[in-house]
Parts: structure tokens; sequence; C-alpha cells
């Protein structure tokens, strides 16, 4: 891992909180605020926290760790100073998409004699493909939301409200796993029309209405991912048919990464044409993403650039019809790459259900 992350530099300064879980196993409670620092250097890797953190320090297993305690009395800055010096990083690299532009020219003033070098996606890099532990987490997560869409497909009935739904959802994964890998999706009607709805209605649920989820459980940090579309009441024709489309497109592309594509940007063209020849508008956002820590990360699968797809990574494969003003139909599906084919995780029926 050292020779990937330090390949020209002598140490590496980490402060985006999630590759600090990634690398050392710390997570705090707040992780917009700067609980903890890390530095990789070639022989030992360095966790500076405050005593806030003292005990969960100790409990990090990793080996060739050390914990420095960090304080108002000896800030970052006098700490990174000193394990620089101890080992004689002239070139340390920092996260430059994390670390503020304050904080870099206060790090300068301190480090005077160190040349700071900026990076990008070092650790995400490493973060693409997933450990057995890692992929047991993920695995457990989608397990969980397959059950969470059995337990609230039966709450979905008139006078219901989509705060009501999430609020299920939340409760759910709250109650049974780690939490939510993020704050759940659930859009009526029209409201479906909009891929990223966040408000939570109060206006009660009417019969022959569409209803879509989006939703994930996170089991140990990692996160899963699906969408599903169900009906209550006589769906319409146009609802019918724009589902038929997406749910083609999804299988087909998923059944060309189980039979070897690798490509992500072949993947997105082959589920818009299928949108496309129904005469549906293909979706504004790519085919999918891939899935971990953070349930948006890096690559993408999207016409716009050739990503190639890896095995040990997991992805989403989500196309979609909006339809603005109107309705929206998307189906998400969790896929772990393999060397030659692909597993689907999220197991929940995707055939057209009227409750």
């Amino acid at each position: 891992m050292q020779s990937t992350l330090l390949s020209d530099i002598d140490g590496l300064f980490i402060t985006d909180p999630i590759n600090i879980r990634y690398l050392t196993g710390f997570y705090g409670v707040s992780p917009e605020e700067r609980e903890a620092y890390v530095l990789v250097t070639a022989k030992t890797t360095y966790v500076f926290t405050s005593a806030l953190y003292r005990e969960t320090a100790r409990q990090l297993s990793q080996t060739h760790q050390e914990i420095i305690e960090v304080s108002y009395d000896h800030p970052i800055t006098a700490a990174l100073s000193e394990i620089c010096d101890k080992t004689h990083i002239k070139k340390l690299g920092f996260e430059e998409v994390n670390l503020t532009v304050w904080e870099l020219k206060t790090l300068k003033t301190s480090l005077s004699d160190v040349t700071f070098i900026p990076t990008h996606s070092r650790v995400e890099a490493l973060r693409q493909t997933k450990h057995t532990h890692e992929l047991a987490s993920i695995k457990l997560a989608a397990s969980l939301t397959d059950q969470c869409f059995t337990y609230i497909k039966q709450r979905i009935r008139p006078g219901v409200t989509e705060g009501k739904l999430a609020w299920e959802i939340e409760s759910f994964f709250n109650y049974r796993a780690g939490g939510n890998a993020f704050s759940p999706i659930v859009a009526f009607n029209e409201h479906s029309a909009m891929p990223h709805y966040h408000e939570r209605g109060n206006n009660p649920l009417r019969r022959d209405s569409l209803v879509l989820l989006d939703f994930g459980a996170k089991v140990n940090g990692y996160c899963a991912d699906m969408t599903r579309v169900v009906f209550l009441g006589a769906p319409k024709d146009e609802w019918v048919n724009a589902y038929s489309a997406v749910l083609t497109a999804n299988e087909k592309a998923i059944q060309l990464l189980k039979d070897g594509e690798r490509n992500g940007a072949t993947l997105d063209a082959s589920a818009r044409e299928v949108i496309a020849e129904a005469n549906l508008p293909t979706y504004p956002h790519s085919l999918g993403h891939a899935v971990g820590l953070q349930i948006h990360e890096a690559p993408r699968l999207t016409v716009k650039k050739a990503e190639r797809l890896k095995p040990e990574m997991v992805v989403t494969i989500e196309p979609g019809v909006y339809i603005e003003g109107a309705y929206g139909i998307r189906i998400e599906d969790l896929m772990y790459i393999k060397a030659k084919d692909g597993e689907l995780l999220s197991k929940s029926n995707k055939k057209l259900t009227i409750l």
C-alpha cells in the first residue's frame, strides 16, 4: 500500500475522514469536523487525535500504527512537524480536494522546510476494489435492504405519507443495521420525476399511485443502494410502458456485465439505447456508480467517460425514465464484479408490482 501512496513523496497527510477510516479503522461522531489526521510514511502510519478519542484510538488493531495525541497546547501543526523531522520527510503529499486553503497556509508556515505536494484520489483508488471483509459487510447491507423492501411494501397503503414511509425505512435500518447509507428517497407520483427528490411530503397517498423508493442499509460503515417502484392500485398505461423499458434496460446492462463487459461507457450506452427505442427520454445521470464506505464512489458508469471496471468492485446499475411534472421510474441494483462475470447483490423482485 505504501508504495502506491508514496510513489513520488516521502509522506502522505490524510484529512478526509472516510479515507482515514479506510486506512486505520478510526472514525468519530462528527465527520464534518477534524477529529483525526493521518500521516502515512514508508514504515509507520501515524494517527493524530485528541483526548476525546484516546480510548477509541487505543482499540485500533492495525499493525505499524502509532497514535499521537493532539490538543490546544500541542496542535496538529506541531505534532506533524515533529514527525516530519523525525522521519526526514521533505516532500509531503496532501489531499488537495479536502484540505482547506487556510489549513494548507497554516501548515506551510509551521513546516517551512517541507515541500507540500497536492495529490488526488490516491486512497480512493485503493478503495475501489473491495477486500473480503468489505464485501461481507456490503452483502449484509444489501440483504438488510432487501428485507426492508419486504417490510415497507406492507406499509404502503392509502393515507400513508412520504414522511411516514421514510421514517419507517430509517427506523428499520437503525434498529437492525448500522444505520442508513443515506437519507432514503420516498417519492409519490410527480415527485418521482426528480431523481434526487429530498422532500418529505405529508400529502396522503391515494389509490392508483406510483411510489418510488431509493434506500440502503449501512453495515460496519459500508453501504448498500437499491431503488424499486411499486404501484398502489391500477397503474397508468404510460407508467407500465416506461417501467417495461427501464426494466429491460436494467437487465440488459446487468447481463452484459455478467457476460464480461467491463467498459462503463458501453454499459451505459446499451441501457440508453433500450430506453430511446421505446421513444422515452434517457436518464440525466450515469447508469451507475461504485459503492463502499460512501454511497457514491468512483468510478461512474457513464457514456461521458470510458471507465474500466475491475474485478472486486461493487457498482450500481440504475437506468431510469423521468417525465417532468408527471412521474419517474428507476430500477437500481447492486452488483459485485468478478473476474469473468458478476454477482447480483440486490435480490428483491423487479417484476411490475401492484399492491
